[in-house]
């Protein structure tokens, strides 16, 4: 399920923010300016935000500041910029390329309105108007001690006209390169960057964005758990042959059939996984077929409930080492684990299937057929889609197809689910629109009996309604193998259909 924060923007402006870093004492300080807008407070504290008011006029974005909308600016002061440029190695801001200042200002801006109340530790789930993530952490002393990746918030809560500014000690400088230039810029992990780099995994890390279709663009999401070189020596590896000599049994690390590639794709989930998002689930690699366990108790515990590859009990302790973890890249993240992570087979966890989360669709947008042809992981026939926020709820999205005509046919490729047995059900959001009834196939065999997209209660004391989110139990399942699949809905009469996600419960044997 997508979550998102929901704001109603006034002006639809792209807001490009600015950037500043001050080094105060941090102050529980919150301020009122309701009439200002932002670029307005900054100019009437001029004495703090100088050098920020200067870059907003070397971008032409100041103007931009002063859009009517909801957002979050996490502005630097004067000081912040002077340590920013000693850093940097220039005498002003005025020596930065001005696109690198665009990106900069871009990079404090959310398009949301975020109180400091509201923040919660790890990445905020909104991205930047230069579309990355900012994690935020709170001291060990306090929580009134907030972090923004390394810089402290020394006045929060600053509410203007169209949103609210948060101060930073520090500017915050942009990410910038793909997560196989971070791990390498590191240099604590360079075994397992030379193992992607031997086996061509690499190649795909480096790929920061895609274009979609019609230039459009979508950015690359993994997610990496990584040895350091200093736990490789611990278990004997001290160099990449050390690794190919112990994994590689084919001459090819290249294969994908290789002991080594796959070894080192169980490494990598596809997605943006920070540790606040992680939960206890099986989430896929890009080692084919093979899942990784994740388990929250008073560690980040990986495959602590799997077999190894001969069927026997994962004996040794694997834990995310969570202050080396979040390490942020232009395209991902990676995490630091305290031991080796071997391909193992974990044991069936509940699983939740998000069927709305696609990259390169938007909410609000409707796609033809031949457009869903570009998105990857669904295909319809006879219809088109529509990604719409629910017409039941704020903050909950559905798909639904633009056709109500009988015939149309919506099938979504699932990823690869855990061998075993699970009781499927099917979530959406009822409405007397929707197609009375319809048939549910699982790989390309018919799954469970006809039912109907209009469900009915009756709420205590009301009449019966047909407009609630609602679910169905389409049949239980018995998977020999841990492969991918594929769902498909046809409708058997008129009317819309709506899809928002799959559940599956494991069934004790």
């Amino acid at each position: 399920m997508i979550r998102k924060f929901q704001y109603i923007l006034i002006l639809g402006l792209l807001a490009w923010m600015m950037t500043g870093c001050l080094e105060d004492e941090t102050d529980e300080v919150f301020f009122t300016e309701e009439e200002l807008l932002i670029s307005d407070y900054l100019e009437e504290h001029r004495d703090e935000y100088a050098t920020l008011i200067r870059v907003l006029e070397i971008t032409n974005l100041k103007s931009t500041l002063n859009a009517y909308g909801h957002y979050t600016f996490f502005a630097p002061g004067d000081e912040a910029f002077a340590a920013f440029c000693e850093y940097h190695g220039k005498d002003s801001v005025a020596d930065f390329e001005t696109d690198f200042l665009v990106t900069l200002v871009k990079y404090h801006l959310l398009n949301v309105e975020i109180e400091s109340a509201y923040f919660r530790d790890g990445v905020i789930q909104d991205t930047t108007s230069s579309g990355d993530y900012l994690v935020v952490t709170f001291s060990e002393d306090s929580l009134n001690n907030i972090m923004v990746n390394d810089a402290t918030i020394s006045k929060r809560d600053i509410h203007v006209e169209n949103g609210v500014i948060h101060k930073l000690d520090k500017v915050l400088d942009p990410i910038v390169g793909s997560v196989i230039d971070r791990l390498e810029e590191s240099g604590s992990y360079s075994i397992f960057h030379e193992a992607l780099v031997l086996t061509g995994i690499s190649d795909s890390l480096d790929i920061i964005s895609i274009n979609l279709y019609k230039n459009v663009y979508i950015r690359s999401r993994f997610t990496l758990f990584v040895e350091s070189d200093e736990t490789y020596l611990q278990n004997g590896i001290s160099t990449v042959n050390d690794l190919v000599t112990k994994y590689s049994d084919t001459g090819d690390p290249t294969n994908k059939a290789d002991g080594l590639y796959r070894y080192v794709a169980y490494h990598v989930v596809p997605g943006f996984h920070y540790l606040n998002e992680i939960d206890t689930f099986n989430y896929p690699t890009l080692a084919e077929n093979f899942l990784i366990n994740i388990q929250l108790e008073d560690k980040i515990y990986i495959n602590r409930q799997a077999n190894d590859l001969n069927g026997q009990p994962i004996s040794q302790t694997i834990s995310v080492v969570e202050e080396e973890s979040n390490q942020q890249a232009k395209n991902g993240a990676f995490h630091v684990i305290d031991n080796i992570l071997e391909p193992a087979e974990p044991l069936p966890v509940y699983l939740f299937i998000d069927l709305t989360d696609y990259q390169g669709i938007h909410i609000g947008k409707s796609y033809t057929e031949l457009e869903v042809e570009s998105i990857r992981g669904i295909a319809t026939e006879r219809t088109g889609i529509y990604f719409r926020n629910s017409i039941l709820a704020d903050g909950e999205t559905n798909l639904q197809t633009t056709s109500e005509k009988v015939g149309w046919v919506v099938e979504f490729e699932l990823p690869a689910i855990m061998r075993g047995r699970y009781d499927v059900y099917f979530h959406w959001a009822s409405h007397p629109i929707n197609t009375g009834w319809a048939q549910a196939f699982w790989d390309g065999a018919r799954f469970g009996d006809t039912f109907s997209f209009v469900h009915q209660k009756r709420w205590p004391g009301v009449e019966w309604k047909r407009d609630y989110n609602t679910s169905q139990y389409l049949g239980r399942l018995i998977l020999s193998e841990t492969t991918p699949h594929k769902v498909k809905f046809v409708s058997l009469e008129d009317g819309f259909g709506n899809f928002d996600y799959l559940a599956l419960w494991p069934v004790e044997d």
